[in-house]
């Protein structure tokens, strides 16, 4: 595996690169997404945190094995997200403030803006072709779920949950292969990704 951090430390890499490194390190990726209470870090906790690596999905879910994920946290360098930069790892820092931020935060919310998607990641899954058996449902949602999980003991619900957060995980490993193609394409055929080229890594840690 490459030495991620010393790579970064001795080059100065746009966002472009910054998805081609990541792609090169497919064993380190880390897709990651959080179901909370709601939207506050302060007054809301994480409900559910998914992971995708090598192949494989793991839900970890708060009153039954939520502390798991950090066998899973400490030690990948790569953590892919969608909007995560604002909203998974601020309540992340939150929920376990013993650790520390990988080496490397690819944001999808921004590397898709490279290939021209925009908006949130169900209309980019839409735009790919991506389909859902979650169709419809939204973080609201989730927060609803989880309620009746909570106070009804609604083992439906829990198991619609971990199905919305699973199709939001591994659509994001979708999400990942469709930029990166696109941005093979667009480095092969000598074109530029725009102003949003210049993003720095730092942007996205």
């Amino acid at each position: 595996m490459v030495d991620l951090k010393g790579v970064l430390d001795k080059e100065n890499l746009n966002l472009v690169d910054l998805c081609f490194l990541c792609a090169k390190n497919t064993t380190s990726l880390l897709f990651l997404d959080i179901e909370t209470e709601g939207l506050s870090k302060e007054k809301n906790d994480i409900t559910l945190i998914g992971v995708y690596t090598q192949g494989k999905y793991l839900p970890f879910i708060k009153g039954l094995n939520l502390e798991r994920s950090l066998s899973l946290l400490k030690v990948s360098p790569i953590w892919v997200t969608f909007g995560g930069e604002r909203f998974d790892l601020p309540f992340i820092k939150k929920r376990f403030p013993e650790v520390s931020m990988p080496v490397v935060h690819l944001d999808l919310y921004l590397a898709s803006k490279l290939v021209g998607l925009n908006g949130g990641l169900k209309k980019i899954e839409k735009a790919i072709g991506i389909a859902r058996e979650t169709e419809g449902m939204n973080g609201y949602h989730a927060v609803k779920l989880w309620r009746r999980w909570v106070e009804a003991k609604d083992k439906n619900a829990l198991r619609k949950l971990i199905l919305y957060n699973k199709e939001d995980v591994v659509n994001l490993k979708k999400v990942f292969d469709y930029v990166v193609s696109k941005l093979a394409e667009q480095r092969k055929e000598g074109q530029k990704g725009g102003e949003i080229d210049e993003v720095r890594p730092s942007a996205v840690f």
